[in-house]
């Protein structure tokens, strides 16, 4: 049997690779320590170094996360991204198109690690391996990186199964943006005053300090921007829309305007109704939880802002399922890329 491209169907593994969270007190300095210890992140290229400086970091950072955290009942994200395998596993196996298929979920920065979930890929007998960050913007904080620590892992596992990369980004797949749109439609509902023209549509993006972005001509805010286009062109430009950056670290500049300051901008402008979408997340984790959800709207509630809504993370929404399962629908039927011999790694993913 083949797969339509006169390979051998075999055992088909997609590895969904997410940052993770800790769903646990204890779990807690180490997620911080994973996070920081990234050379995309802290920027320090000495290791020892870095790794002082990230285990300095999660020391003094954890007291104060911790209580951000317990307000959301710990980090969802793991639950959400292995139902997210799961569901992906059932279409892509209900379809048949990708053949024998097996889908899971590795973390960057806590359990299941992606090493994990190699492992058992290896173990179940996986002679092709699709890898799939669920970053729909690229950035060399989330994208490259997760590409490299698939190549890292495998070569120090001496493994070297048929491999295909998804795109290094997808932010304007079909069906992710109806999953957003559907998620907005949903909010709208919510509103008591149904006239569009008195709600403000205000797309909230994780930021990145500037000097990544103008180093390392990282595309990310291109891509957000292209995002926020498509949605407005797919719900009919009905709200008046605007962009704000969250999570904010440290001292240094970062891409703004941040998403404090547009609510602050519309609440001189009287808005009455605001509508807040995570559109850069594909998942419910702390910063849509706390930061939208609860310091947000504290926010908005301070400003005067009548009416404040937040939209759903895409989740489990079927159509965001459908858009992953046709981005590696298209991406196996892609010539893919020779494996590197053992023990030689391959290098990691340019920026686009």
């Amino acid at each position: 049997m083949t797969d339509g491209t006169s390979r051998p169907a075999g055992l088909t593994g997609v590895l969904l690779i997410q940052l993770g969270g800790p769903q646990s007190r204890e779990q807690l300095k180490p997620f911080l320590y994973e996070l920081f210890v990234d050379p995309e992140i802290l920027g320090i290229p000495f290791a020892p170094l870095r790794k002082l400086a990230a285990w300095s970091i999660a020391t003094l950072r954890a007291p104060k996360s911790a209580e951000t955290y317990e307000k959301i009942g710990w980090s969802p994200i793991r639950c959400w991204t292995e139902k997210q395998a799961s569901l992906l596993e059932k279409e892509l196996g209900e379809d048949g198109s990708a053949g024998p298929v097996m889908v899971r979920a590795g973390m960057t920065c806590s359990a299941p690690f992606v090493e994990e979930a190699l492992e058992e890929m290896r173990a179940a007998g996986v002679t092709r391996l699709f890898v799939l960050p669920l970053y729909p913007q690229y950035s060399v904080t989330t994208t490259r990186g997760s590409f490299a620590r698939v190549t890292r892992a495998l070569s120090e596992m001496r493994w070297t199964p048929e491999r295909v990369d998804a795109p290094d980004a997808w932010y304007a797949e079909p069906q992710f943006l109806d999953a957003h749109a559907a998620r907005i439609a949903e909010a709208a509902s919510k509103l008591p005053d149904p006239d569009p023209a008195r709600t403000v549509l205000l797309y909230s993006a994780h930021s990145l300090p500037v000097s990544t972005v103008e180093k390392k001509k990282d595309p990310y805010p291109k891509h957000v921007e292209g995002t926020c286009a498509a949605l407005d062109e797919r719900l009919g430009h009905r709200f008046r829309s605007r962009l704000g950056y969250q999570s904010k670290l440290g001292p240094v500049a970062w891409l703004g305007p941040s998403t404090n300051q547009v609510l602050a901008e519309l609440a001189a402008e009287k808005v009455p109704q605001v509508l807040v979408c995570p559109v850069a997340f594909v998942s419910d984790h702390v910063e849509t939880l706390y930061e939208i959800r609860m310091l947000f709207a504290d926010e908005a509630k301070a400003l005067g802002i009548p009416t404040y809504v937040a939209v759903d993370g895409l989740n489990d929404h079927p159509s965001f399922v459908s858009a992953l399962a046709d981005i590696v629908r298209k991406g196996l039927r892609a010539p893919a890329s020779p494996a590197p011999p053992p023990g030689k790694p391959e290098p990691a993913h340019p920026a686009s």
